[in-house]
């Protein structure tokens, strides 16, 4: 009875563990997240392990300072360690202190990620 106990204790602890184990993002599939720091609905593509796309979704005006951190930290993250690129491709919002009219709709913010090794240098 013992003995088969611990068997299924194993088994099930190996199956838990196998549950847990993290599983890359596939290549040129855009993938949709939520950042539940910074409050950021993102979508990313990643082209290769060193090449990403992300387009960070415009809430609000006030909102794109916090969708900006979030672009270079995530950025950072992504290519763990390694320099980064970023190429802006669009969405980056002027600053008016005191608006005359009332402020257009922004784009999302979009943005290419690459990570270059140190080895290059």
């Amino acid at each position: 009875m013992l003995k088969s106990i611990s068997i299924l204790l194993i088994f099930l602890s190996t199956t838990l563990l196998s549950a847990c184990q993290f599983t890359p993002g596939k290549i040129g599939v855009t993938e949709k997240y939520y950042d539940f720091d910074h409050k950021v609905h993102y979508e990313q593509i990643k082209y290769s392990d060193d090449h990403y796309y992300l387009k960070i979704k415009a809430d609000s005006y006030n909102h794109f300072l916090q969708q900006s951190v979030f672009l270079l930290r995530h950025s950072q993250s992504l290519c763990q360690g390694q320099k980064t690129q970023l190429l802006l491709q669009g969405g980056v919002q002027k600053f008016d202190r005191l608006p005359t009219t009332p402020r257009a709709y922004e784009p999302d913010l979009q943005a290419e990620v690459t990570c270059i090794s140190s080895e290059s240098d």
